[in-house]
């Protein structure tokens, strides 16, 4: 790659970054939170993120395709960083729910524009490796909540928390201020093509990322009190939760090369079933090592399906990329809405070893449909 190319990336991966870290936050931040939330006032704080996030997608993919992705990002970053600080003030719980929608609001259109900013420079066998690169920024946003926000909760309080995370975005905006896109036009019909909602590969990609999203994000969710509540402490929860994504780093790397050797379908299809696997484990597996173990391992497995994804929607968008991005990620990011309320009905009738069963399951049903009805290869 270019030195420019690699600054794109660069700054593409970061925004991705911090659309993320923001709503993994309130996952282990509420724990040490004056505010004192219940199982149901935390839920309702993932749901409107997720809620805000799902609303903006298909005109964020529509915009960025039309006028491209740059401002699009900066805006975004822009509010996320004052919403981040509003949630860091917050006195009351309603506040909090405010915050977290309007931080959803902001971060939600920086996915498709991001997608949208690397097929603009990327195509052909150098757009997998560039989304690989690209996506290190999941598994590392949740490396570094587990790594770092119990730290931070403890030593300054759990308000910086969201401080931080304010005065990160701006730094990141800044850096889209030299990013000239050159020889872009965008889409100049400038809405979206309906004849997108029949293609059978986004029904497809639409449909199984939500079943497998559902359940990722009641992973992601609420797995570091599952860790606390069967007696891990908060280091050691802290640390186990960043293994649920730390091997995510290399093995998204080397996804871009995977998915070139296996295809984008057989890709999905046989790390989503092992995934699926790796989370009935969750339930049965309590033991401190093991449990690290297990975490790092669905790691490793989990991010080398973000660059699939990715990989699928651009190559079934096209020049198109954004909104077929924006559609299936409404989708996606769809089911972070509904997990929560899934979550706290299961653990409020059963427990965590029903959740993780029940989620497993859902996990390989997604891969079947993949392997099954997916067209892109």
């Amino acid at each position: 790659m270019r030195v420019r190319d690699i600054y794109v990336v660069g700054a593409a991966s970061a925004s991705f970054f911090m659309s993320y870290f923001s709503r993994l936050a309130w996952s282990i931040v509420s724990t040490y939170s004056s505010l004192r939330p219940t199982i149901v006032e935390d839920s309702i704080v993932f749901s409107l993120f997720f809620i805000g996030y799902v609303v903006v997608q298909v005109p964020a993919g529509i915009i960025s395709d039309r006028v491209g992705p740059k401002y699009v990002i900066i805006a975004s970053l822009i509010g996320l960083a004052a919403s981040s600080f509003v949630s860091g003030i917050a006195n009351t719980m309603w506040v909090e729910y405010v915050a977290s929608l309007f931080m959803g609001l902001s971060a939600g259109w920086i996915y498709p524009a991001t997608v949208k900013l690397l097929t603009i420079n990327f195509s052909g066998p150098e757009l997998p490796v560039a989304m690989g690169y690209y996506s290190i920024a999941w598994p590392l946003s949740i490396v570094l909540a587990g790594a770092t926000l119990p730290g931070i909760c403890i030593a300054l309080g759990w308000r910086w928390s969201y401080y931080i995370i304010a005065l990160t975005s701006i730094i990141i905006a800044s850096l889209y201020v030299p990013i000239n896109i050159r020889d872009y036009g965008g889409n100049a019909r400038g809405s979206l093509n309906l004849k997108l909602l029949r293609n059978s590969d986004v029904i497809v990609v639409s449909l199984s990322g939500f079943l497998f999203f559902m359940s990722y994000w009641t992973i992601t969710l609420y797995a570091y009190k599952y860790f606390l509540s069967i007696g891990l402490n908060d280091y050691v929860a802290g640390f186990t939760y960043s293994l649920l994504a730390l091997l995510g780093i290399p093995s998204t790397l080397i996804a871009g090369y995977i998915i070139r050797s296996l295809g984008v379908r057989n890709t999905l299809s046989l790390f989503e079933a092992l995934y699926g696997i790796s989370t009935i484990l969750l339930a049965v597996i309590t033991r401190e090592l093991p449990l690290m173990i297990l975490a790092a391992s669905m790691g490793f497995i989990r991010f080398i399906i973000t660059p699939a994804n990715s990989t699928a929607v651009s190559k079934i968008g096209g020049e198109l990329a954004g909104s077929v991005t924006g559609i299936a990620n409404l989708f996606w990011q769809l089911s972070g809405a509904v997990a929560p309320a899934v979550a706290s009905f299961i653990l409020i009738r059963l427990n965590y070893q029903s959740l993780w069963v029940i989620m497993g399951i859902v996990i390989m049903i997604s891969a079947l449909i993949y392997q099954l009805a997916l067209r892109v290869k």
